[in-house]
């Protein structure tokens, strides 16, 4: 392992997901001093709930998880520093310079990669706030089991709220999916969706309610073309309706009015020494494949930018 000295790094990356580790990864491979900023201890982002990753070029299925820790893993053997704290605000003049929250150390270093991410939409309705943890999750995976032979909502109509939905169905007696309009996600789950007996659909609603005493007993639904408003019962809700960019820390001129990272072709915002990646990225992909792809494609960028 080469250890590099702590000071002025050459490649500085925020976020630990599979974006923000393959471009640490790929800058250390390069001889770059490199450091990672991520707040907490589990690598991976979103991609970490995921049961099994598909979409990547490679033989053989893995969950997010163990591919994000063997990811992790290879970047400290190559000497990247992983700094646990969150970004608070960067600064980018002629250098780069992260403060993290609670007034931490500033970290410096010529050149950014942002691939801090997005995290989930949480549903916006009565009783939402008051089931979290009792009935409302956004990790299939996690909680499922808990639901063991139950019945369960899924909300939304991407490709997270398919791939949760499937998980569920190993787990529960039935799985509803409640779907705002048609089927967004890639016809390979909308297929395995469609063929299994445990999964229906309820078109065109949204979700009026959350209703329940200690835990959820049901979601009050609202038919957005004639307003009809229903219950449906169940033990759970899996919300998976869209993310929202976690780019607080960023300077406001780097980013479009709903708060992603603008950059063009070449990953590159409008600031010289500042590049993007994944989900914190307006017109990004979404897929495992292309969060690793930009990562290594924005390290690329910052390293000829040195």
């Amino acid at each position: 392992m080469v250890l590099r000295p702590r000071g002025q790094y050459d490649v500085i990356v925020v976020g630990g997901g599979l974006c923000g580790l393959s471009a640490a990864h790929f800058a250390a491979r390069c001889g770059a001093s490199t450091a990672l900023l991520e707040k907490g201890v589990l690598f991976g982002g979103q991609v970490a709930t995921v049961e099994h990753l598909d979409g990547l070029p490679a033989a053989g299925t893995a969950s997010g998880s163990a591919l994000a820790a063997d990811l992790a893993d290879k970047c400290r053997s190559l000497g990247v520093r992983v700094i646990e704290a969150e970004a608070d605000r960067l600064t980018a003049n002629a250098g780069i310079e992260i403060t993290a929250v609670g007034g931490g150390q500033a970290h410096r270093a010529k050149t950014a990669v942002v691939a801090s991410g997005a995290a989930l939409r949480t549903l916006d309705v009565p009783g939402a706030a008051d089931f979290a943890g009792r009935g409302l999750s956004q990790c299939a995976s996690c909680d499922g089991p808990f639901f063991r032979g139950e019945d369960v909502v899924v909300v939304g109509s991407g490709d997270a709220a398919a791939q949760e939905a499937l998980v569920l169905a190993e787990f529960c007696r039935s799985v509803a999916v409640v779907c705002r309009g048609a089927l967004k996600a890639k016809q390979c789950y909308v297929d395995r969706l469609s063929s299994n007996p445990k999964v229906g659909f309820v078109w065109e609603s949204e979700v009026d309610a959350i209703l329940g005493d200690q835990a959820v007993t049901a979601v009050r639904l609202r038919n957005r073309k004639d307003g009809r408003v229903t219950e449906r019962p169940c033990v759970a809700v899996f919300p998976f309706i869209g993310t929202l960019p976690s780019s607080r820390f960023m300077p406001q001129e780097l980013l479009d009015p709903s708060g992603y990272v603008e950059t063009d072709a070449n990953l590159r915002t409008k600031h010289p020494r500042v590049f993007a990646a994944g989900a914190v990225r307006r017109c990004y992909g979404g897929q495992a494949a292309q969060a690793i792809g930009e990562g290594v494609s924005a390290a690329t960028m910052a390293l000829k930018a040195l």
